[in-house]
């Protein structure tokens, strides 16, 4: 026998089978998704949620497609917010701090208030790949953000970054990254 739980999406209360992710109960209830789906294997962080669980104060953030669904979540999507991206060609720039200067100057009006951090759907240390970054260590900060989805919950979390969004914390993509920052 399937056991239901009941969640709050946009205010509104539905009961859910408790085995589906937040996405899921999103569909249950109805609801059509026409953009913040993405891939729905947490690769594209297209779906970056906020959520709450009743008489926890702690508001949680976390990829929709991801996360199961708990009695009493309290759910909301993160609405679109434009993100300026810088684009570069890897063969065409050099690996230095000015170059990091000129495309993220963001990066180094960082208070370290680790906000990036907590509010990381991945859980990554986003601060220390953003001091690898300052400091000039791509190698390092291409290795510690390569599980980055680019979904942009950190930048949107720090006034600091908010110019170009998670690019400003994802120098780099390993995963295709031919760069000469990289060992």
């Amino acid at each position: 026998m399937e056991s239901f739980v009941d969640v709050f999406l946009f205010g509104k209360c539905y009961s859910v089978p408790d085995n589906l992710t937040i996405m899921g109960a999103m569909e249950y209830a109805g609801y059509q998704l026409v953009r913040g789906c993405g891939c729905r294997n947490g690769f594209c962080g297209a779906c970056a949620t906020i959520y709450r669980i009743r008489g926890d104060r702690e508001l949680k953030v976390c990829l929709a497609c991801q996360t199961k669904v708990e009695n009493n979540m309290y759910v909301a999507t993160l609405p679109f917010f434009p993100l300026i991206k810088e684009g570069f060609e890897l063969e065409k720039v050099s690996p230095d701090v000015s170059v990091m200067m000129q495309l993220y100057p963001e990066i180094y009006a960082c208070v370290g208030c680790n906000a990036c951090t907590k509010s990381c759907t991945q859980g990554l240390n986003v601060m220390q790949y953003i001091a690898y970054a300052q400091r000039g260590d791509f190698a390092k900060c291409a290795e510690e953000s390569f599980d980055c989805v680019m979904c942009g919950v950190c930048s949107s979390r720090t006034s600091g970054c908010r110019r170009s969004g998670t690019e400003s914390s994802r120098i780099c993509s390993p995963r295709s990254c031919r760069s000469p920052w990289r060992n």
